[in-house]
């Protein structure tokens, strides 16, 4: 029998443990794993040469933003089906404030993210002796500053991942879903490489930075910004923006594809 406060699920009707959630612990295991294979190798092959007087260019900020996109793009589409394809502690969260997912699934998915990006980022290591992707602020950006960029870059991407769920946009294509969450993550690498290196994602800052030893003061923010931005994004589009998907006007465009279809079998 599943647990509830107002809303919130905390346990699943099916309890703490089924072979359900076993392969979806598995899904994100496998799923951060690759995250952190992909994107951060490709950190590792953007920067392999590094001019002296352009140590990260535009070109290169580009790379990692493909890496990134594509690889999560990519792997969400691969899992999507078993896991949701999540990745991430803050989208797990999200989900749970936008009452698609238990308290105790989005803690479980959590850590199995972390134990994955934990592996990914050890063989990084062993393959390149030292742990590429590493997560820094940028010249003259605060810990503070870091964790408003790292909170805005997250809400971005959550507000997308509950977008992109939502079974009442009849009009959005499926696929699109696991490219329209790999364009956001494009995109927010684009602005917070420079800045904060991009974490937006805890499993994979504590995963590279834990590996490379680099857990310093204003490593805080790559924590409690993409939290903080898992609750505001949850909550917003689950009481907020959700119930507009209520109106009648959805069923209209429903109503007009099929009157359009009715109008081309007729000619």
């Amino acid at each position: 029998m599943g647990v509830a406060i107002f809303g919130f699920k905390i346990i699943d009707d099916d309890g703490c443990f089924s072979m359900g959630l076993v392969r979806e612990i598995l899904a994100e295991i496998l799923g951060t794993f690759f995250l952190i294979v992909l994107g951060c190798g490709g950190v590792h092959a953007a920067t392999l040469e590094k001019a002296a007087d352009d140590p990260l260019g535009s070109a290169r900020i580009l790379e990692i933003g493909f890496a990134f996109g594509l690889g999560i793009g990519g792997i969400v589409h691969l899992f999507s089906d078993i896991s949701g394809g999540q990745l991430n502690p803050a989208v797990s969260f999200g989900l749970f404030f936008a009452r698609k997912l238990s308290l105790y699934r989005a803690a479980i998915l959590s850590v199995a993210q972390i134990i994955g990006g934990l592996i990914g980022a050890a063989l990084l290591k062993i393959m390149f002796k030292g742990p590429p992707g590493t997560v820094s602020m940028g010249d003259g950006v605060s810990g503070g500053v870091g964790l408003i960029l790292e909170f805005l870059g997250t809400l971005f991407l959550v507000l997308t991942v509950l977008s992109t769920i939502n079974d009442k946009r009849g009009h959005a294509a499926g696929y699109l879903q696991p490219f329209s969450i790999g364009v956001a993550i494009f995109v927010a690498h684009m602005f917070l490489v420079p800045l904060t290196g991009c974490g937006i994602n805890p499993a994979r800052s504590l995963a590279t930075n834990i590996i490379g030893g680099k857990i310093t003061g204003d490593f805080y923010a790559y924590i409690l910004g993409p939290l903080l931005a898992s609750a505001v994004g949850g909550l917003v589009y689950e009481f907020i923006f959700n119930p507009h998907y209520e109106a009648a006007p959805y069923e209209g465009i429903e109503n007009a594809g099929g009157a359009d279809q009715e109008m081309n079998k007729d000619m």
